[in-house]
């Protein structure tokens, strides 16, 4: 699978056409699996990156990275500091700085419930598998922030996927469009994105026209965020969207979308399409993607029906 042939961000005005064909893009037509199912081969930024969700202690692990369990393990000591500091609102109300710190503890705890949601135990989704660890940074990106925004992100999208809209697992789908980002940084097959990783999530997601001193900008990606707002009544968070952000509803002929690729090497091997969903409290759409032993299974299934067919 070549990089030439993948699908590349569109700049400049959204259409609704558009945007449905860049949410339709099948996960075969940008990943791609080694043999036995256990590591990325396409695209390039994932190459070598386990398909299952990494631990701390395996040797995929770098001794470097910021810790997302300890990470998760401070929510108990945040949750404690934001009740102390409502009872000290609660027998001083004037007390300014009782107030502030319950407003950063609050903050706090609402991050770190989201961050768990989406990260935690029971997810398939690990931040530090964005990209593979050659691009990541020395401390990987287990902080908060980037945490906070990516779960966001990927909540997201996981409306778009329930409503029917998104083919691909939402992690993937954010994973794609940072590639497409990345690969524009990087002049050698070799070379690290280690220096880009962390902007492209903090500006992918913003207004393409608001934030010109940000580089990486994708409009279809925003304008998919924007509908998801919409069916979640939250378009009031996005300033632009009476304008900007505005999905254009008319004909796109002539305009370039996000097409599939030419090459589609993962079709003709894996029946998959995403990884498994349990990032969201309520009932989601099942996943079709059934990790490394569904993968394993098909292809025992695929050898024997093969086998069958010599036979006939």
């Amino acid at each position: 699978m070549s990089d030439s042939s993948e699908p590349r961000a569109q700049l400049g005005p959204v259409t609704s056409e558009a945007l449905n064909q860049m949410l339709k893009t099948p996960c075969d037509e940008v990943f791609a699996f080694s043999a036995d199912g256990e590591t990325y081969t396409a695209p390039r930024c994932l190459v070598g990156t386990p398909v299952r969700k990494i631990t701390e202690t395996e040797d995929y692990w770098k001794s470097g990275w910021l810790s997302l369990e300890t990470f998760l393990a401070q929510e108990k000591i945040e949750e404690k500091s934001k009740a102390e500091a409502h009872g000290q609102l609660v027998r001083d109300p004037s007390n300014k700085n009782a107030k502030k710190m319950h407003k950063i503890h609050s903050d706090n705890v609402s991050k770190h419930r989201k961050i768990r949601e989406i990260f935690g135990q029971n997810s398939s989704y690990h931040p530090n598998q964005l990209v593979s660890k050659h691009h990541l940074p020395a401390e990987g990106l287990c902080s908060k922030e980037i945490m906070y925004k990516l779960a966001c992100k990927i909540s997201d999208c996981q409306i778009l996927r329930d409503k029917g809209e998104l083919i691909m697992d939402p992690f993937d789908f954010i994973r794609w469009r940072v590639w497409l980002q990345l690969r524009s940084q990087l002049n050698f097959v070799a070379q690290s994105g280690r220096d880009y990783v962390k902007p492209i999530p903090s500006q992918i997601f913003e207004d393409c026209e608001t934030a010109v001193s940000r580089p990486y900008k994708d409009p279809l990606l925003r304008a998919a965020i924007i509908r998801s707002a919409g069916y979640q009544n939250r378009l009031n968070s996005y300033s632009t969207v009476a304008n900007k952000g505005k999905v254009i509803e008319k004909s796109t002929k002539g305009v370039v979308g996000s097409k599939g690729m030419d090459s589609k090497v993962v079709r003709d091997k894996v029946a998959v399409s995403s990884r498994v969903e349990k990032t969201r409290k309520r009932p989601a759409q099942p996943s079709t993607y059934q990790g490394v032993n569904g993968f394993r299974a098909q292809q025992r299934a695929r050898q024997a029906s093969e086998n069958d067919d010599s036979k006939n």
